[in-house]
C-alpha cells in the first residue's frame, strides 16, 4: 500500500473540510488507503480552521505546487474559469500531476482540453464535485449507466435557486425579502448573479452533456433565464392550478429526419405538475432524473453544495485514484468529445404559462385574443385578479401546446399592445 501523497490549492468550505477528512480520517481511509495531506496553498495562513494546518507545508504560489517533486495528486477548490485556478489544473497536468478539482466554470469552459493533457500524460483527472455536490452523478452516468444510451437529463443544478423557489412558497414572502434571507444564512452569495440568473446551473448542464451524449456546448450558446422575474404571484397562481415553479437545467438528444443527431439544451424556470417526482425537491437539494435505454428513467436526489456533501465527492475522487481506477474523465475518450457543439431550438411543442400586467380596461382581452387567434395559440385558461386601487390587474394565461418560437413572435406582438404594461413573464410547462 503506496503512500498517496495530496496538495490542496484553496482552503474554503470544501478545501478545509476535505483537508479536515484527510487528517482526522475517514471511513475506508485506515483499512484500504494511506493518503498524506503534505501541501496547501489559501489566501491565508494564519486564518484560524476546523483543522490544523500549520505542520503542513504552505505555498502562497500555488503554481509552486504543481512542481513540487513530494506531491501526487493536485486537489483545486479555487474556483473560476480563468486566472490561477486555469493555470493551476493545466500546470498540473503539465507536471506530470493527477487532478481532481470541483470547479464547474473551469471544467465546463476547458474540460477536453484537460482531459486530453490527462490521457495524453496517462494522468488521473476527475471531477465528481463539480456537479450537485454530494450526488455521484457523474459516477452514475459514466460508471454505473455505461451502456445504456441517455437520451434525457433534467435536474434541479442549483441550491440557491432552488431555496429561494420553496421559501417563497412555504414563507410566502416575495422573491427580495427570500434572497436576503438566504444571504444571511449562507445560502446566497453576497453577489448571487451566478446562481440566481441560471449561470451555475448551465455550467453543470453543459457538464452532464458531455458525459451523456459526448456533445458539450458552450455557455453562450446554451437559451439562459433565471428566477429574478419570478414573482409570489407566481407562485400562487401556479399552486393554484396545481403546479410548483422549478428553475430546470435540461438536456436531450435526437436524431433529425436525416439521422443528425441534435442537441437540445436550457436552463429556465418550468412548471412541473405536483404528481412528477422533481416538484417535490425543495429547499437546498438538488436532484437528477436521467432517461435511459436499459434502466429507464432513474433519479437522484441529494445535497448539491456546502462543505460536507462536496467534500464526500472530492474525496471519492481521491479514493478511485488511490484504487488506481482507469477512467476517462468523460466516459469516453477525450478526442470523441464535441466540444462548442451547436445547440438547436426546441422542437417539441409545450403548453405555457403566461402573466400579464395590464391597464384594468375594457377591450384588452379582446386584443389578447386577437394576437393569440393570429399566431394559431389557443388558449386553454384565463385567470384575472384585478387592482381597484391602481386600476390594473394580473392576468394568467395557459395555453394550449405551441412552439417556442411562435410563442415568442405572439409575445413580441403582446409588449407592443397599448394597456400591457411590463414584459409578460413566460413559462414552459413541463411534460
Amino acid at each position: 500500500m503506496s503512500l498517496l501523497k495530496i496538495g490542496i490549492a484553496g482552503l474554503g468550505n470544501v478545501g478545509e473540510e476535505v483537508a479536515y477528512q484527510l487528517i482526522k480520517g475517514f471511513r475506508v481511509q485506515k483499512n484500504l488507503f494511506k493518503f498524506e495531506l503534505v501541501a496547501v496553498s489559501a489566501k491565508s495562513k494564519k486564518k484560524k480552521r476546523k483543522v490544523d494546518v500549520s505542520g503542513i507545508r504552505f505555498f502562497d504560489d500555488p503554481l509552486e505546487m504543481a512542481s513540487s517533486q513530494d506531491v501526487d495528486v493536485i486537489v483545486e477548490l479555487i474556483g473560476g474559469d480563468e486566472g490561477i485556478a486555469k493555470k493551476l489544473c493545466f500546470s498540473a497536468l503539465q507536471n506530470n500531476k493527477s487532478l481532481i478539482t470541483a470547479n464547474k466554470a473551469l471544467i465546463a469552459k476547458y474540460g477536453k482540453e484537460l482531459a486530453e493533457l490527462a490521457e495524453k500524460n496517462n494522468l488521473f483527472f476527475s471531477f465528481e464535485a463539480s456537479v450537485a455536490g454530494g450526488i455521484p452523478i457523474l459516477k452514475l452516468i459514466r460508471e454505473g449507466l455505461i451502456v445504456n444510451d441517455i437520451t434525457k437529463l433534467t435536474g434541479i443544478l442549483n441550491g440557491t435557486a432552488n431555496y429561494i423557489l420553496s421559501e417563497m412558497e412555504e414563507a410566502e414572502k416575495g422573491f427580495e425579502e427570500v434572497l436576503t434571507d438566504a444571504q444571511n444564512k449562507g445560502y446566497a452569495e453576497a453577489n448571487p448573479a451566478f446562481d440566481i440568473d441560471g449561470i451555475d446551473a448551465a455550467h453543470k448542464t453543459i457538464i452532464l452533456s458531455a458525459l451523456a451524449y459526448g456533445k458539450m456546448p458552450s455557455l453562450e450558446n446554451l437559451s439562459i433565464q433565471g428566477i429574478r422575474d419570478i414573482t409570489l404571484n407566481d407562485i400562487k397562481y401556479c399552486n393554484e392550478l396545481g403546479f410548483k415553479i422549478k428553475l430546470l437545467g435540461n438536456s436531450s438528444i435526437s436524431k433529425n429526419i436525416n439521422g443528425v443527431e441534435e442537441l437540445f439544451c436550457s436552463v429556465k424556470p418550468w412548471l412541473i405538475g405536483k404528481n412528477y417526482g422533481l416538484s417535490n425537491v425543495s429547499g437546498v437539494i438538488n436532484a437528477v432524473q436521467i432517461e435511459s435505454s436499459l434502466a429507464g428513467s432513474v433519479m437522484i436526489t441529494g445535497a448539491g453544495a456546502g462543505g460536507e456533501p462536496t467534500a464526500s465527492a472530492v474525496l471519492a475522487d481521491i479514493v478511485d485514484f488511490a484504487n488506481g481506477t482507469k477512467l476517462f474523465s468523460f466516459g469516453r475518450k477525450a478526442y470523441d468529445i464535441k466540444n462548442n457543439f451547436q445547440t438547436m431550438p426546441y422542437k417539441e411543442k409545450f403548453k405555457f404559462y403566461l402573466r400579464l400586467n395590464v391597464v384594468d380596461k375594457s377591450g384588452i382581452l379582446a386584443d389578447l385574443t386577437t394576437v393569440f387567434k393570429d399566431y394559431n395559440i389557443s388558449i386553454e385558461s384565463v385567470i384575472q385578479k384585478s387592482n381597484k386601487k391602481d386600476k390594473t390587474a394580473e392576468l394568467v394565461i395557459i395555453t394550449h401546446k405551441a412552439s417556442n418560437t411562435v410563442l415568442d413572435d405572439a409575445l413580441r406582438s403582446i409588449i407592443k399592445l397599448d394597456g400591457v404594461i411590463t414584459k409578460p413573464v413566460c413559462l414552459n410547462i413541463y411534460s
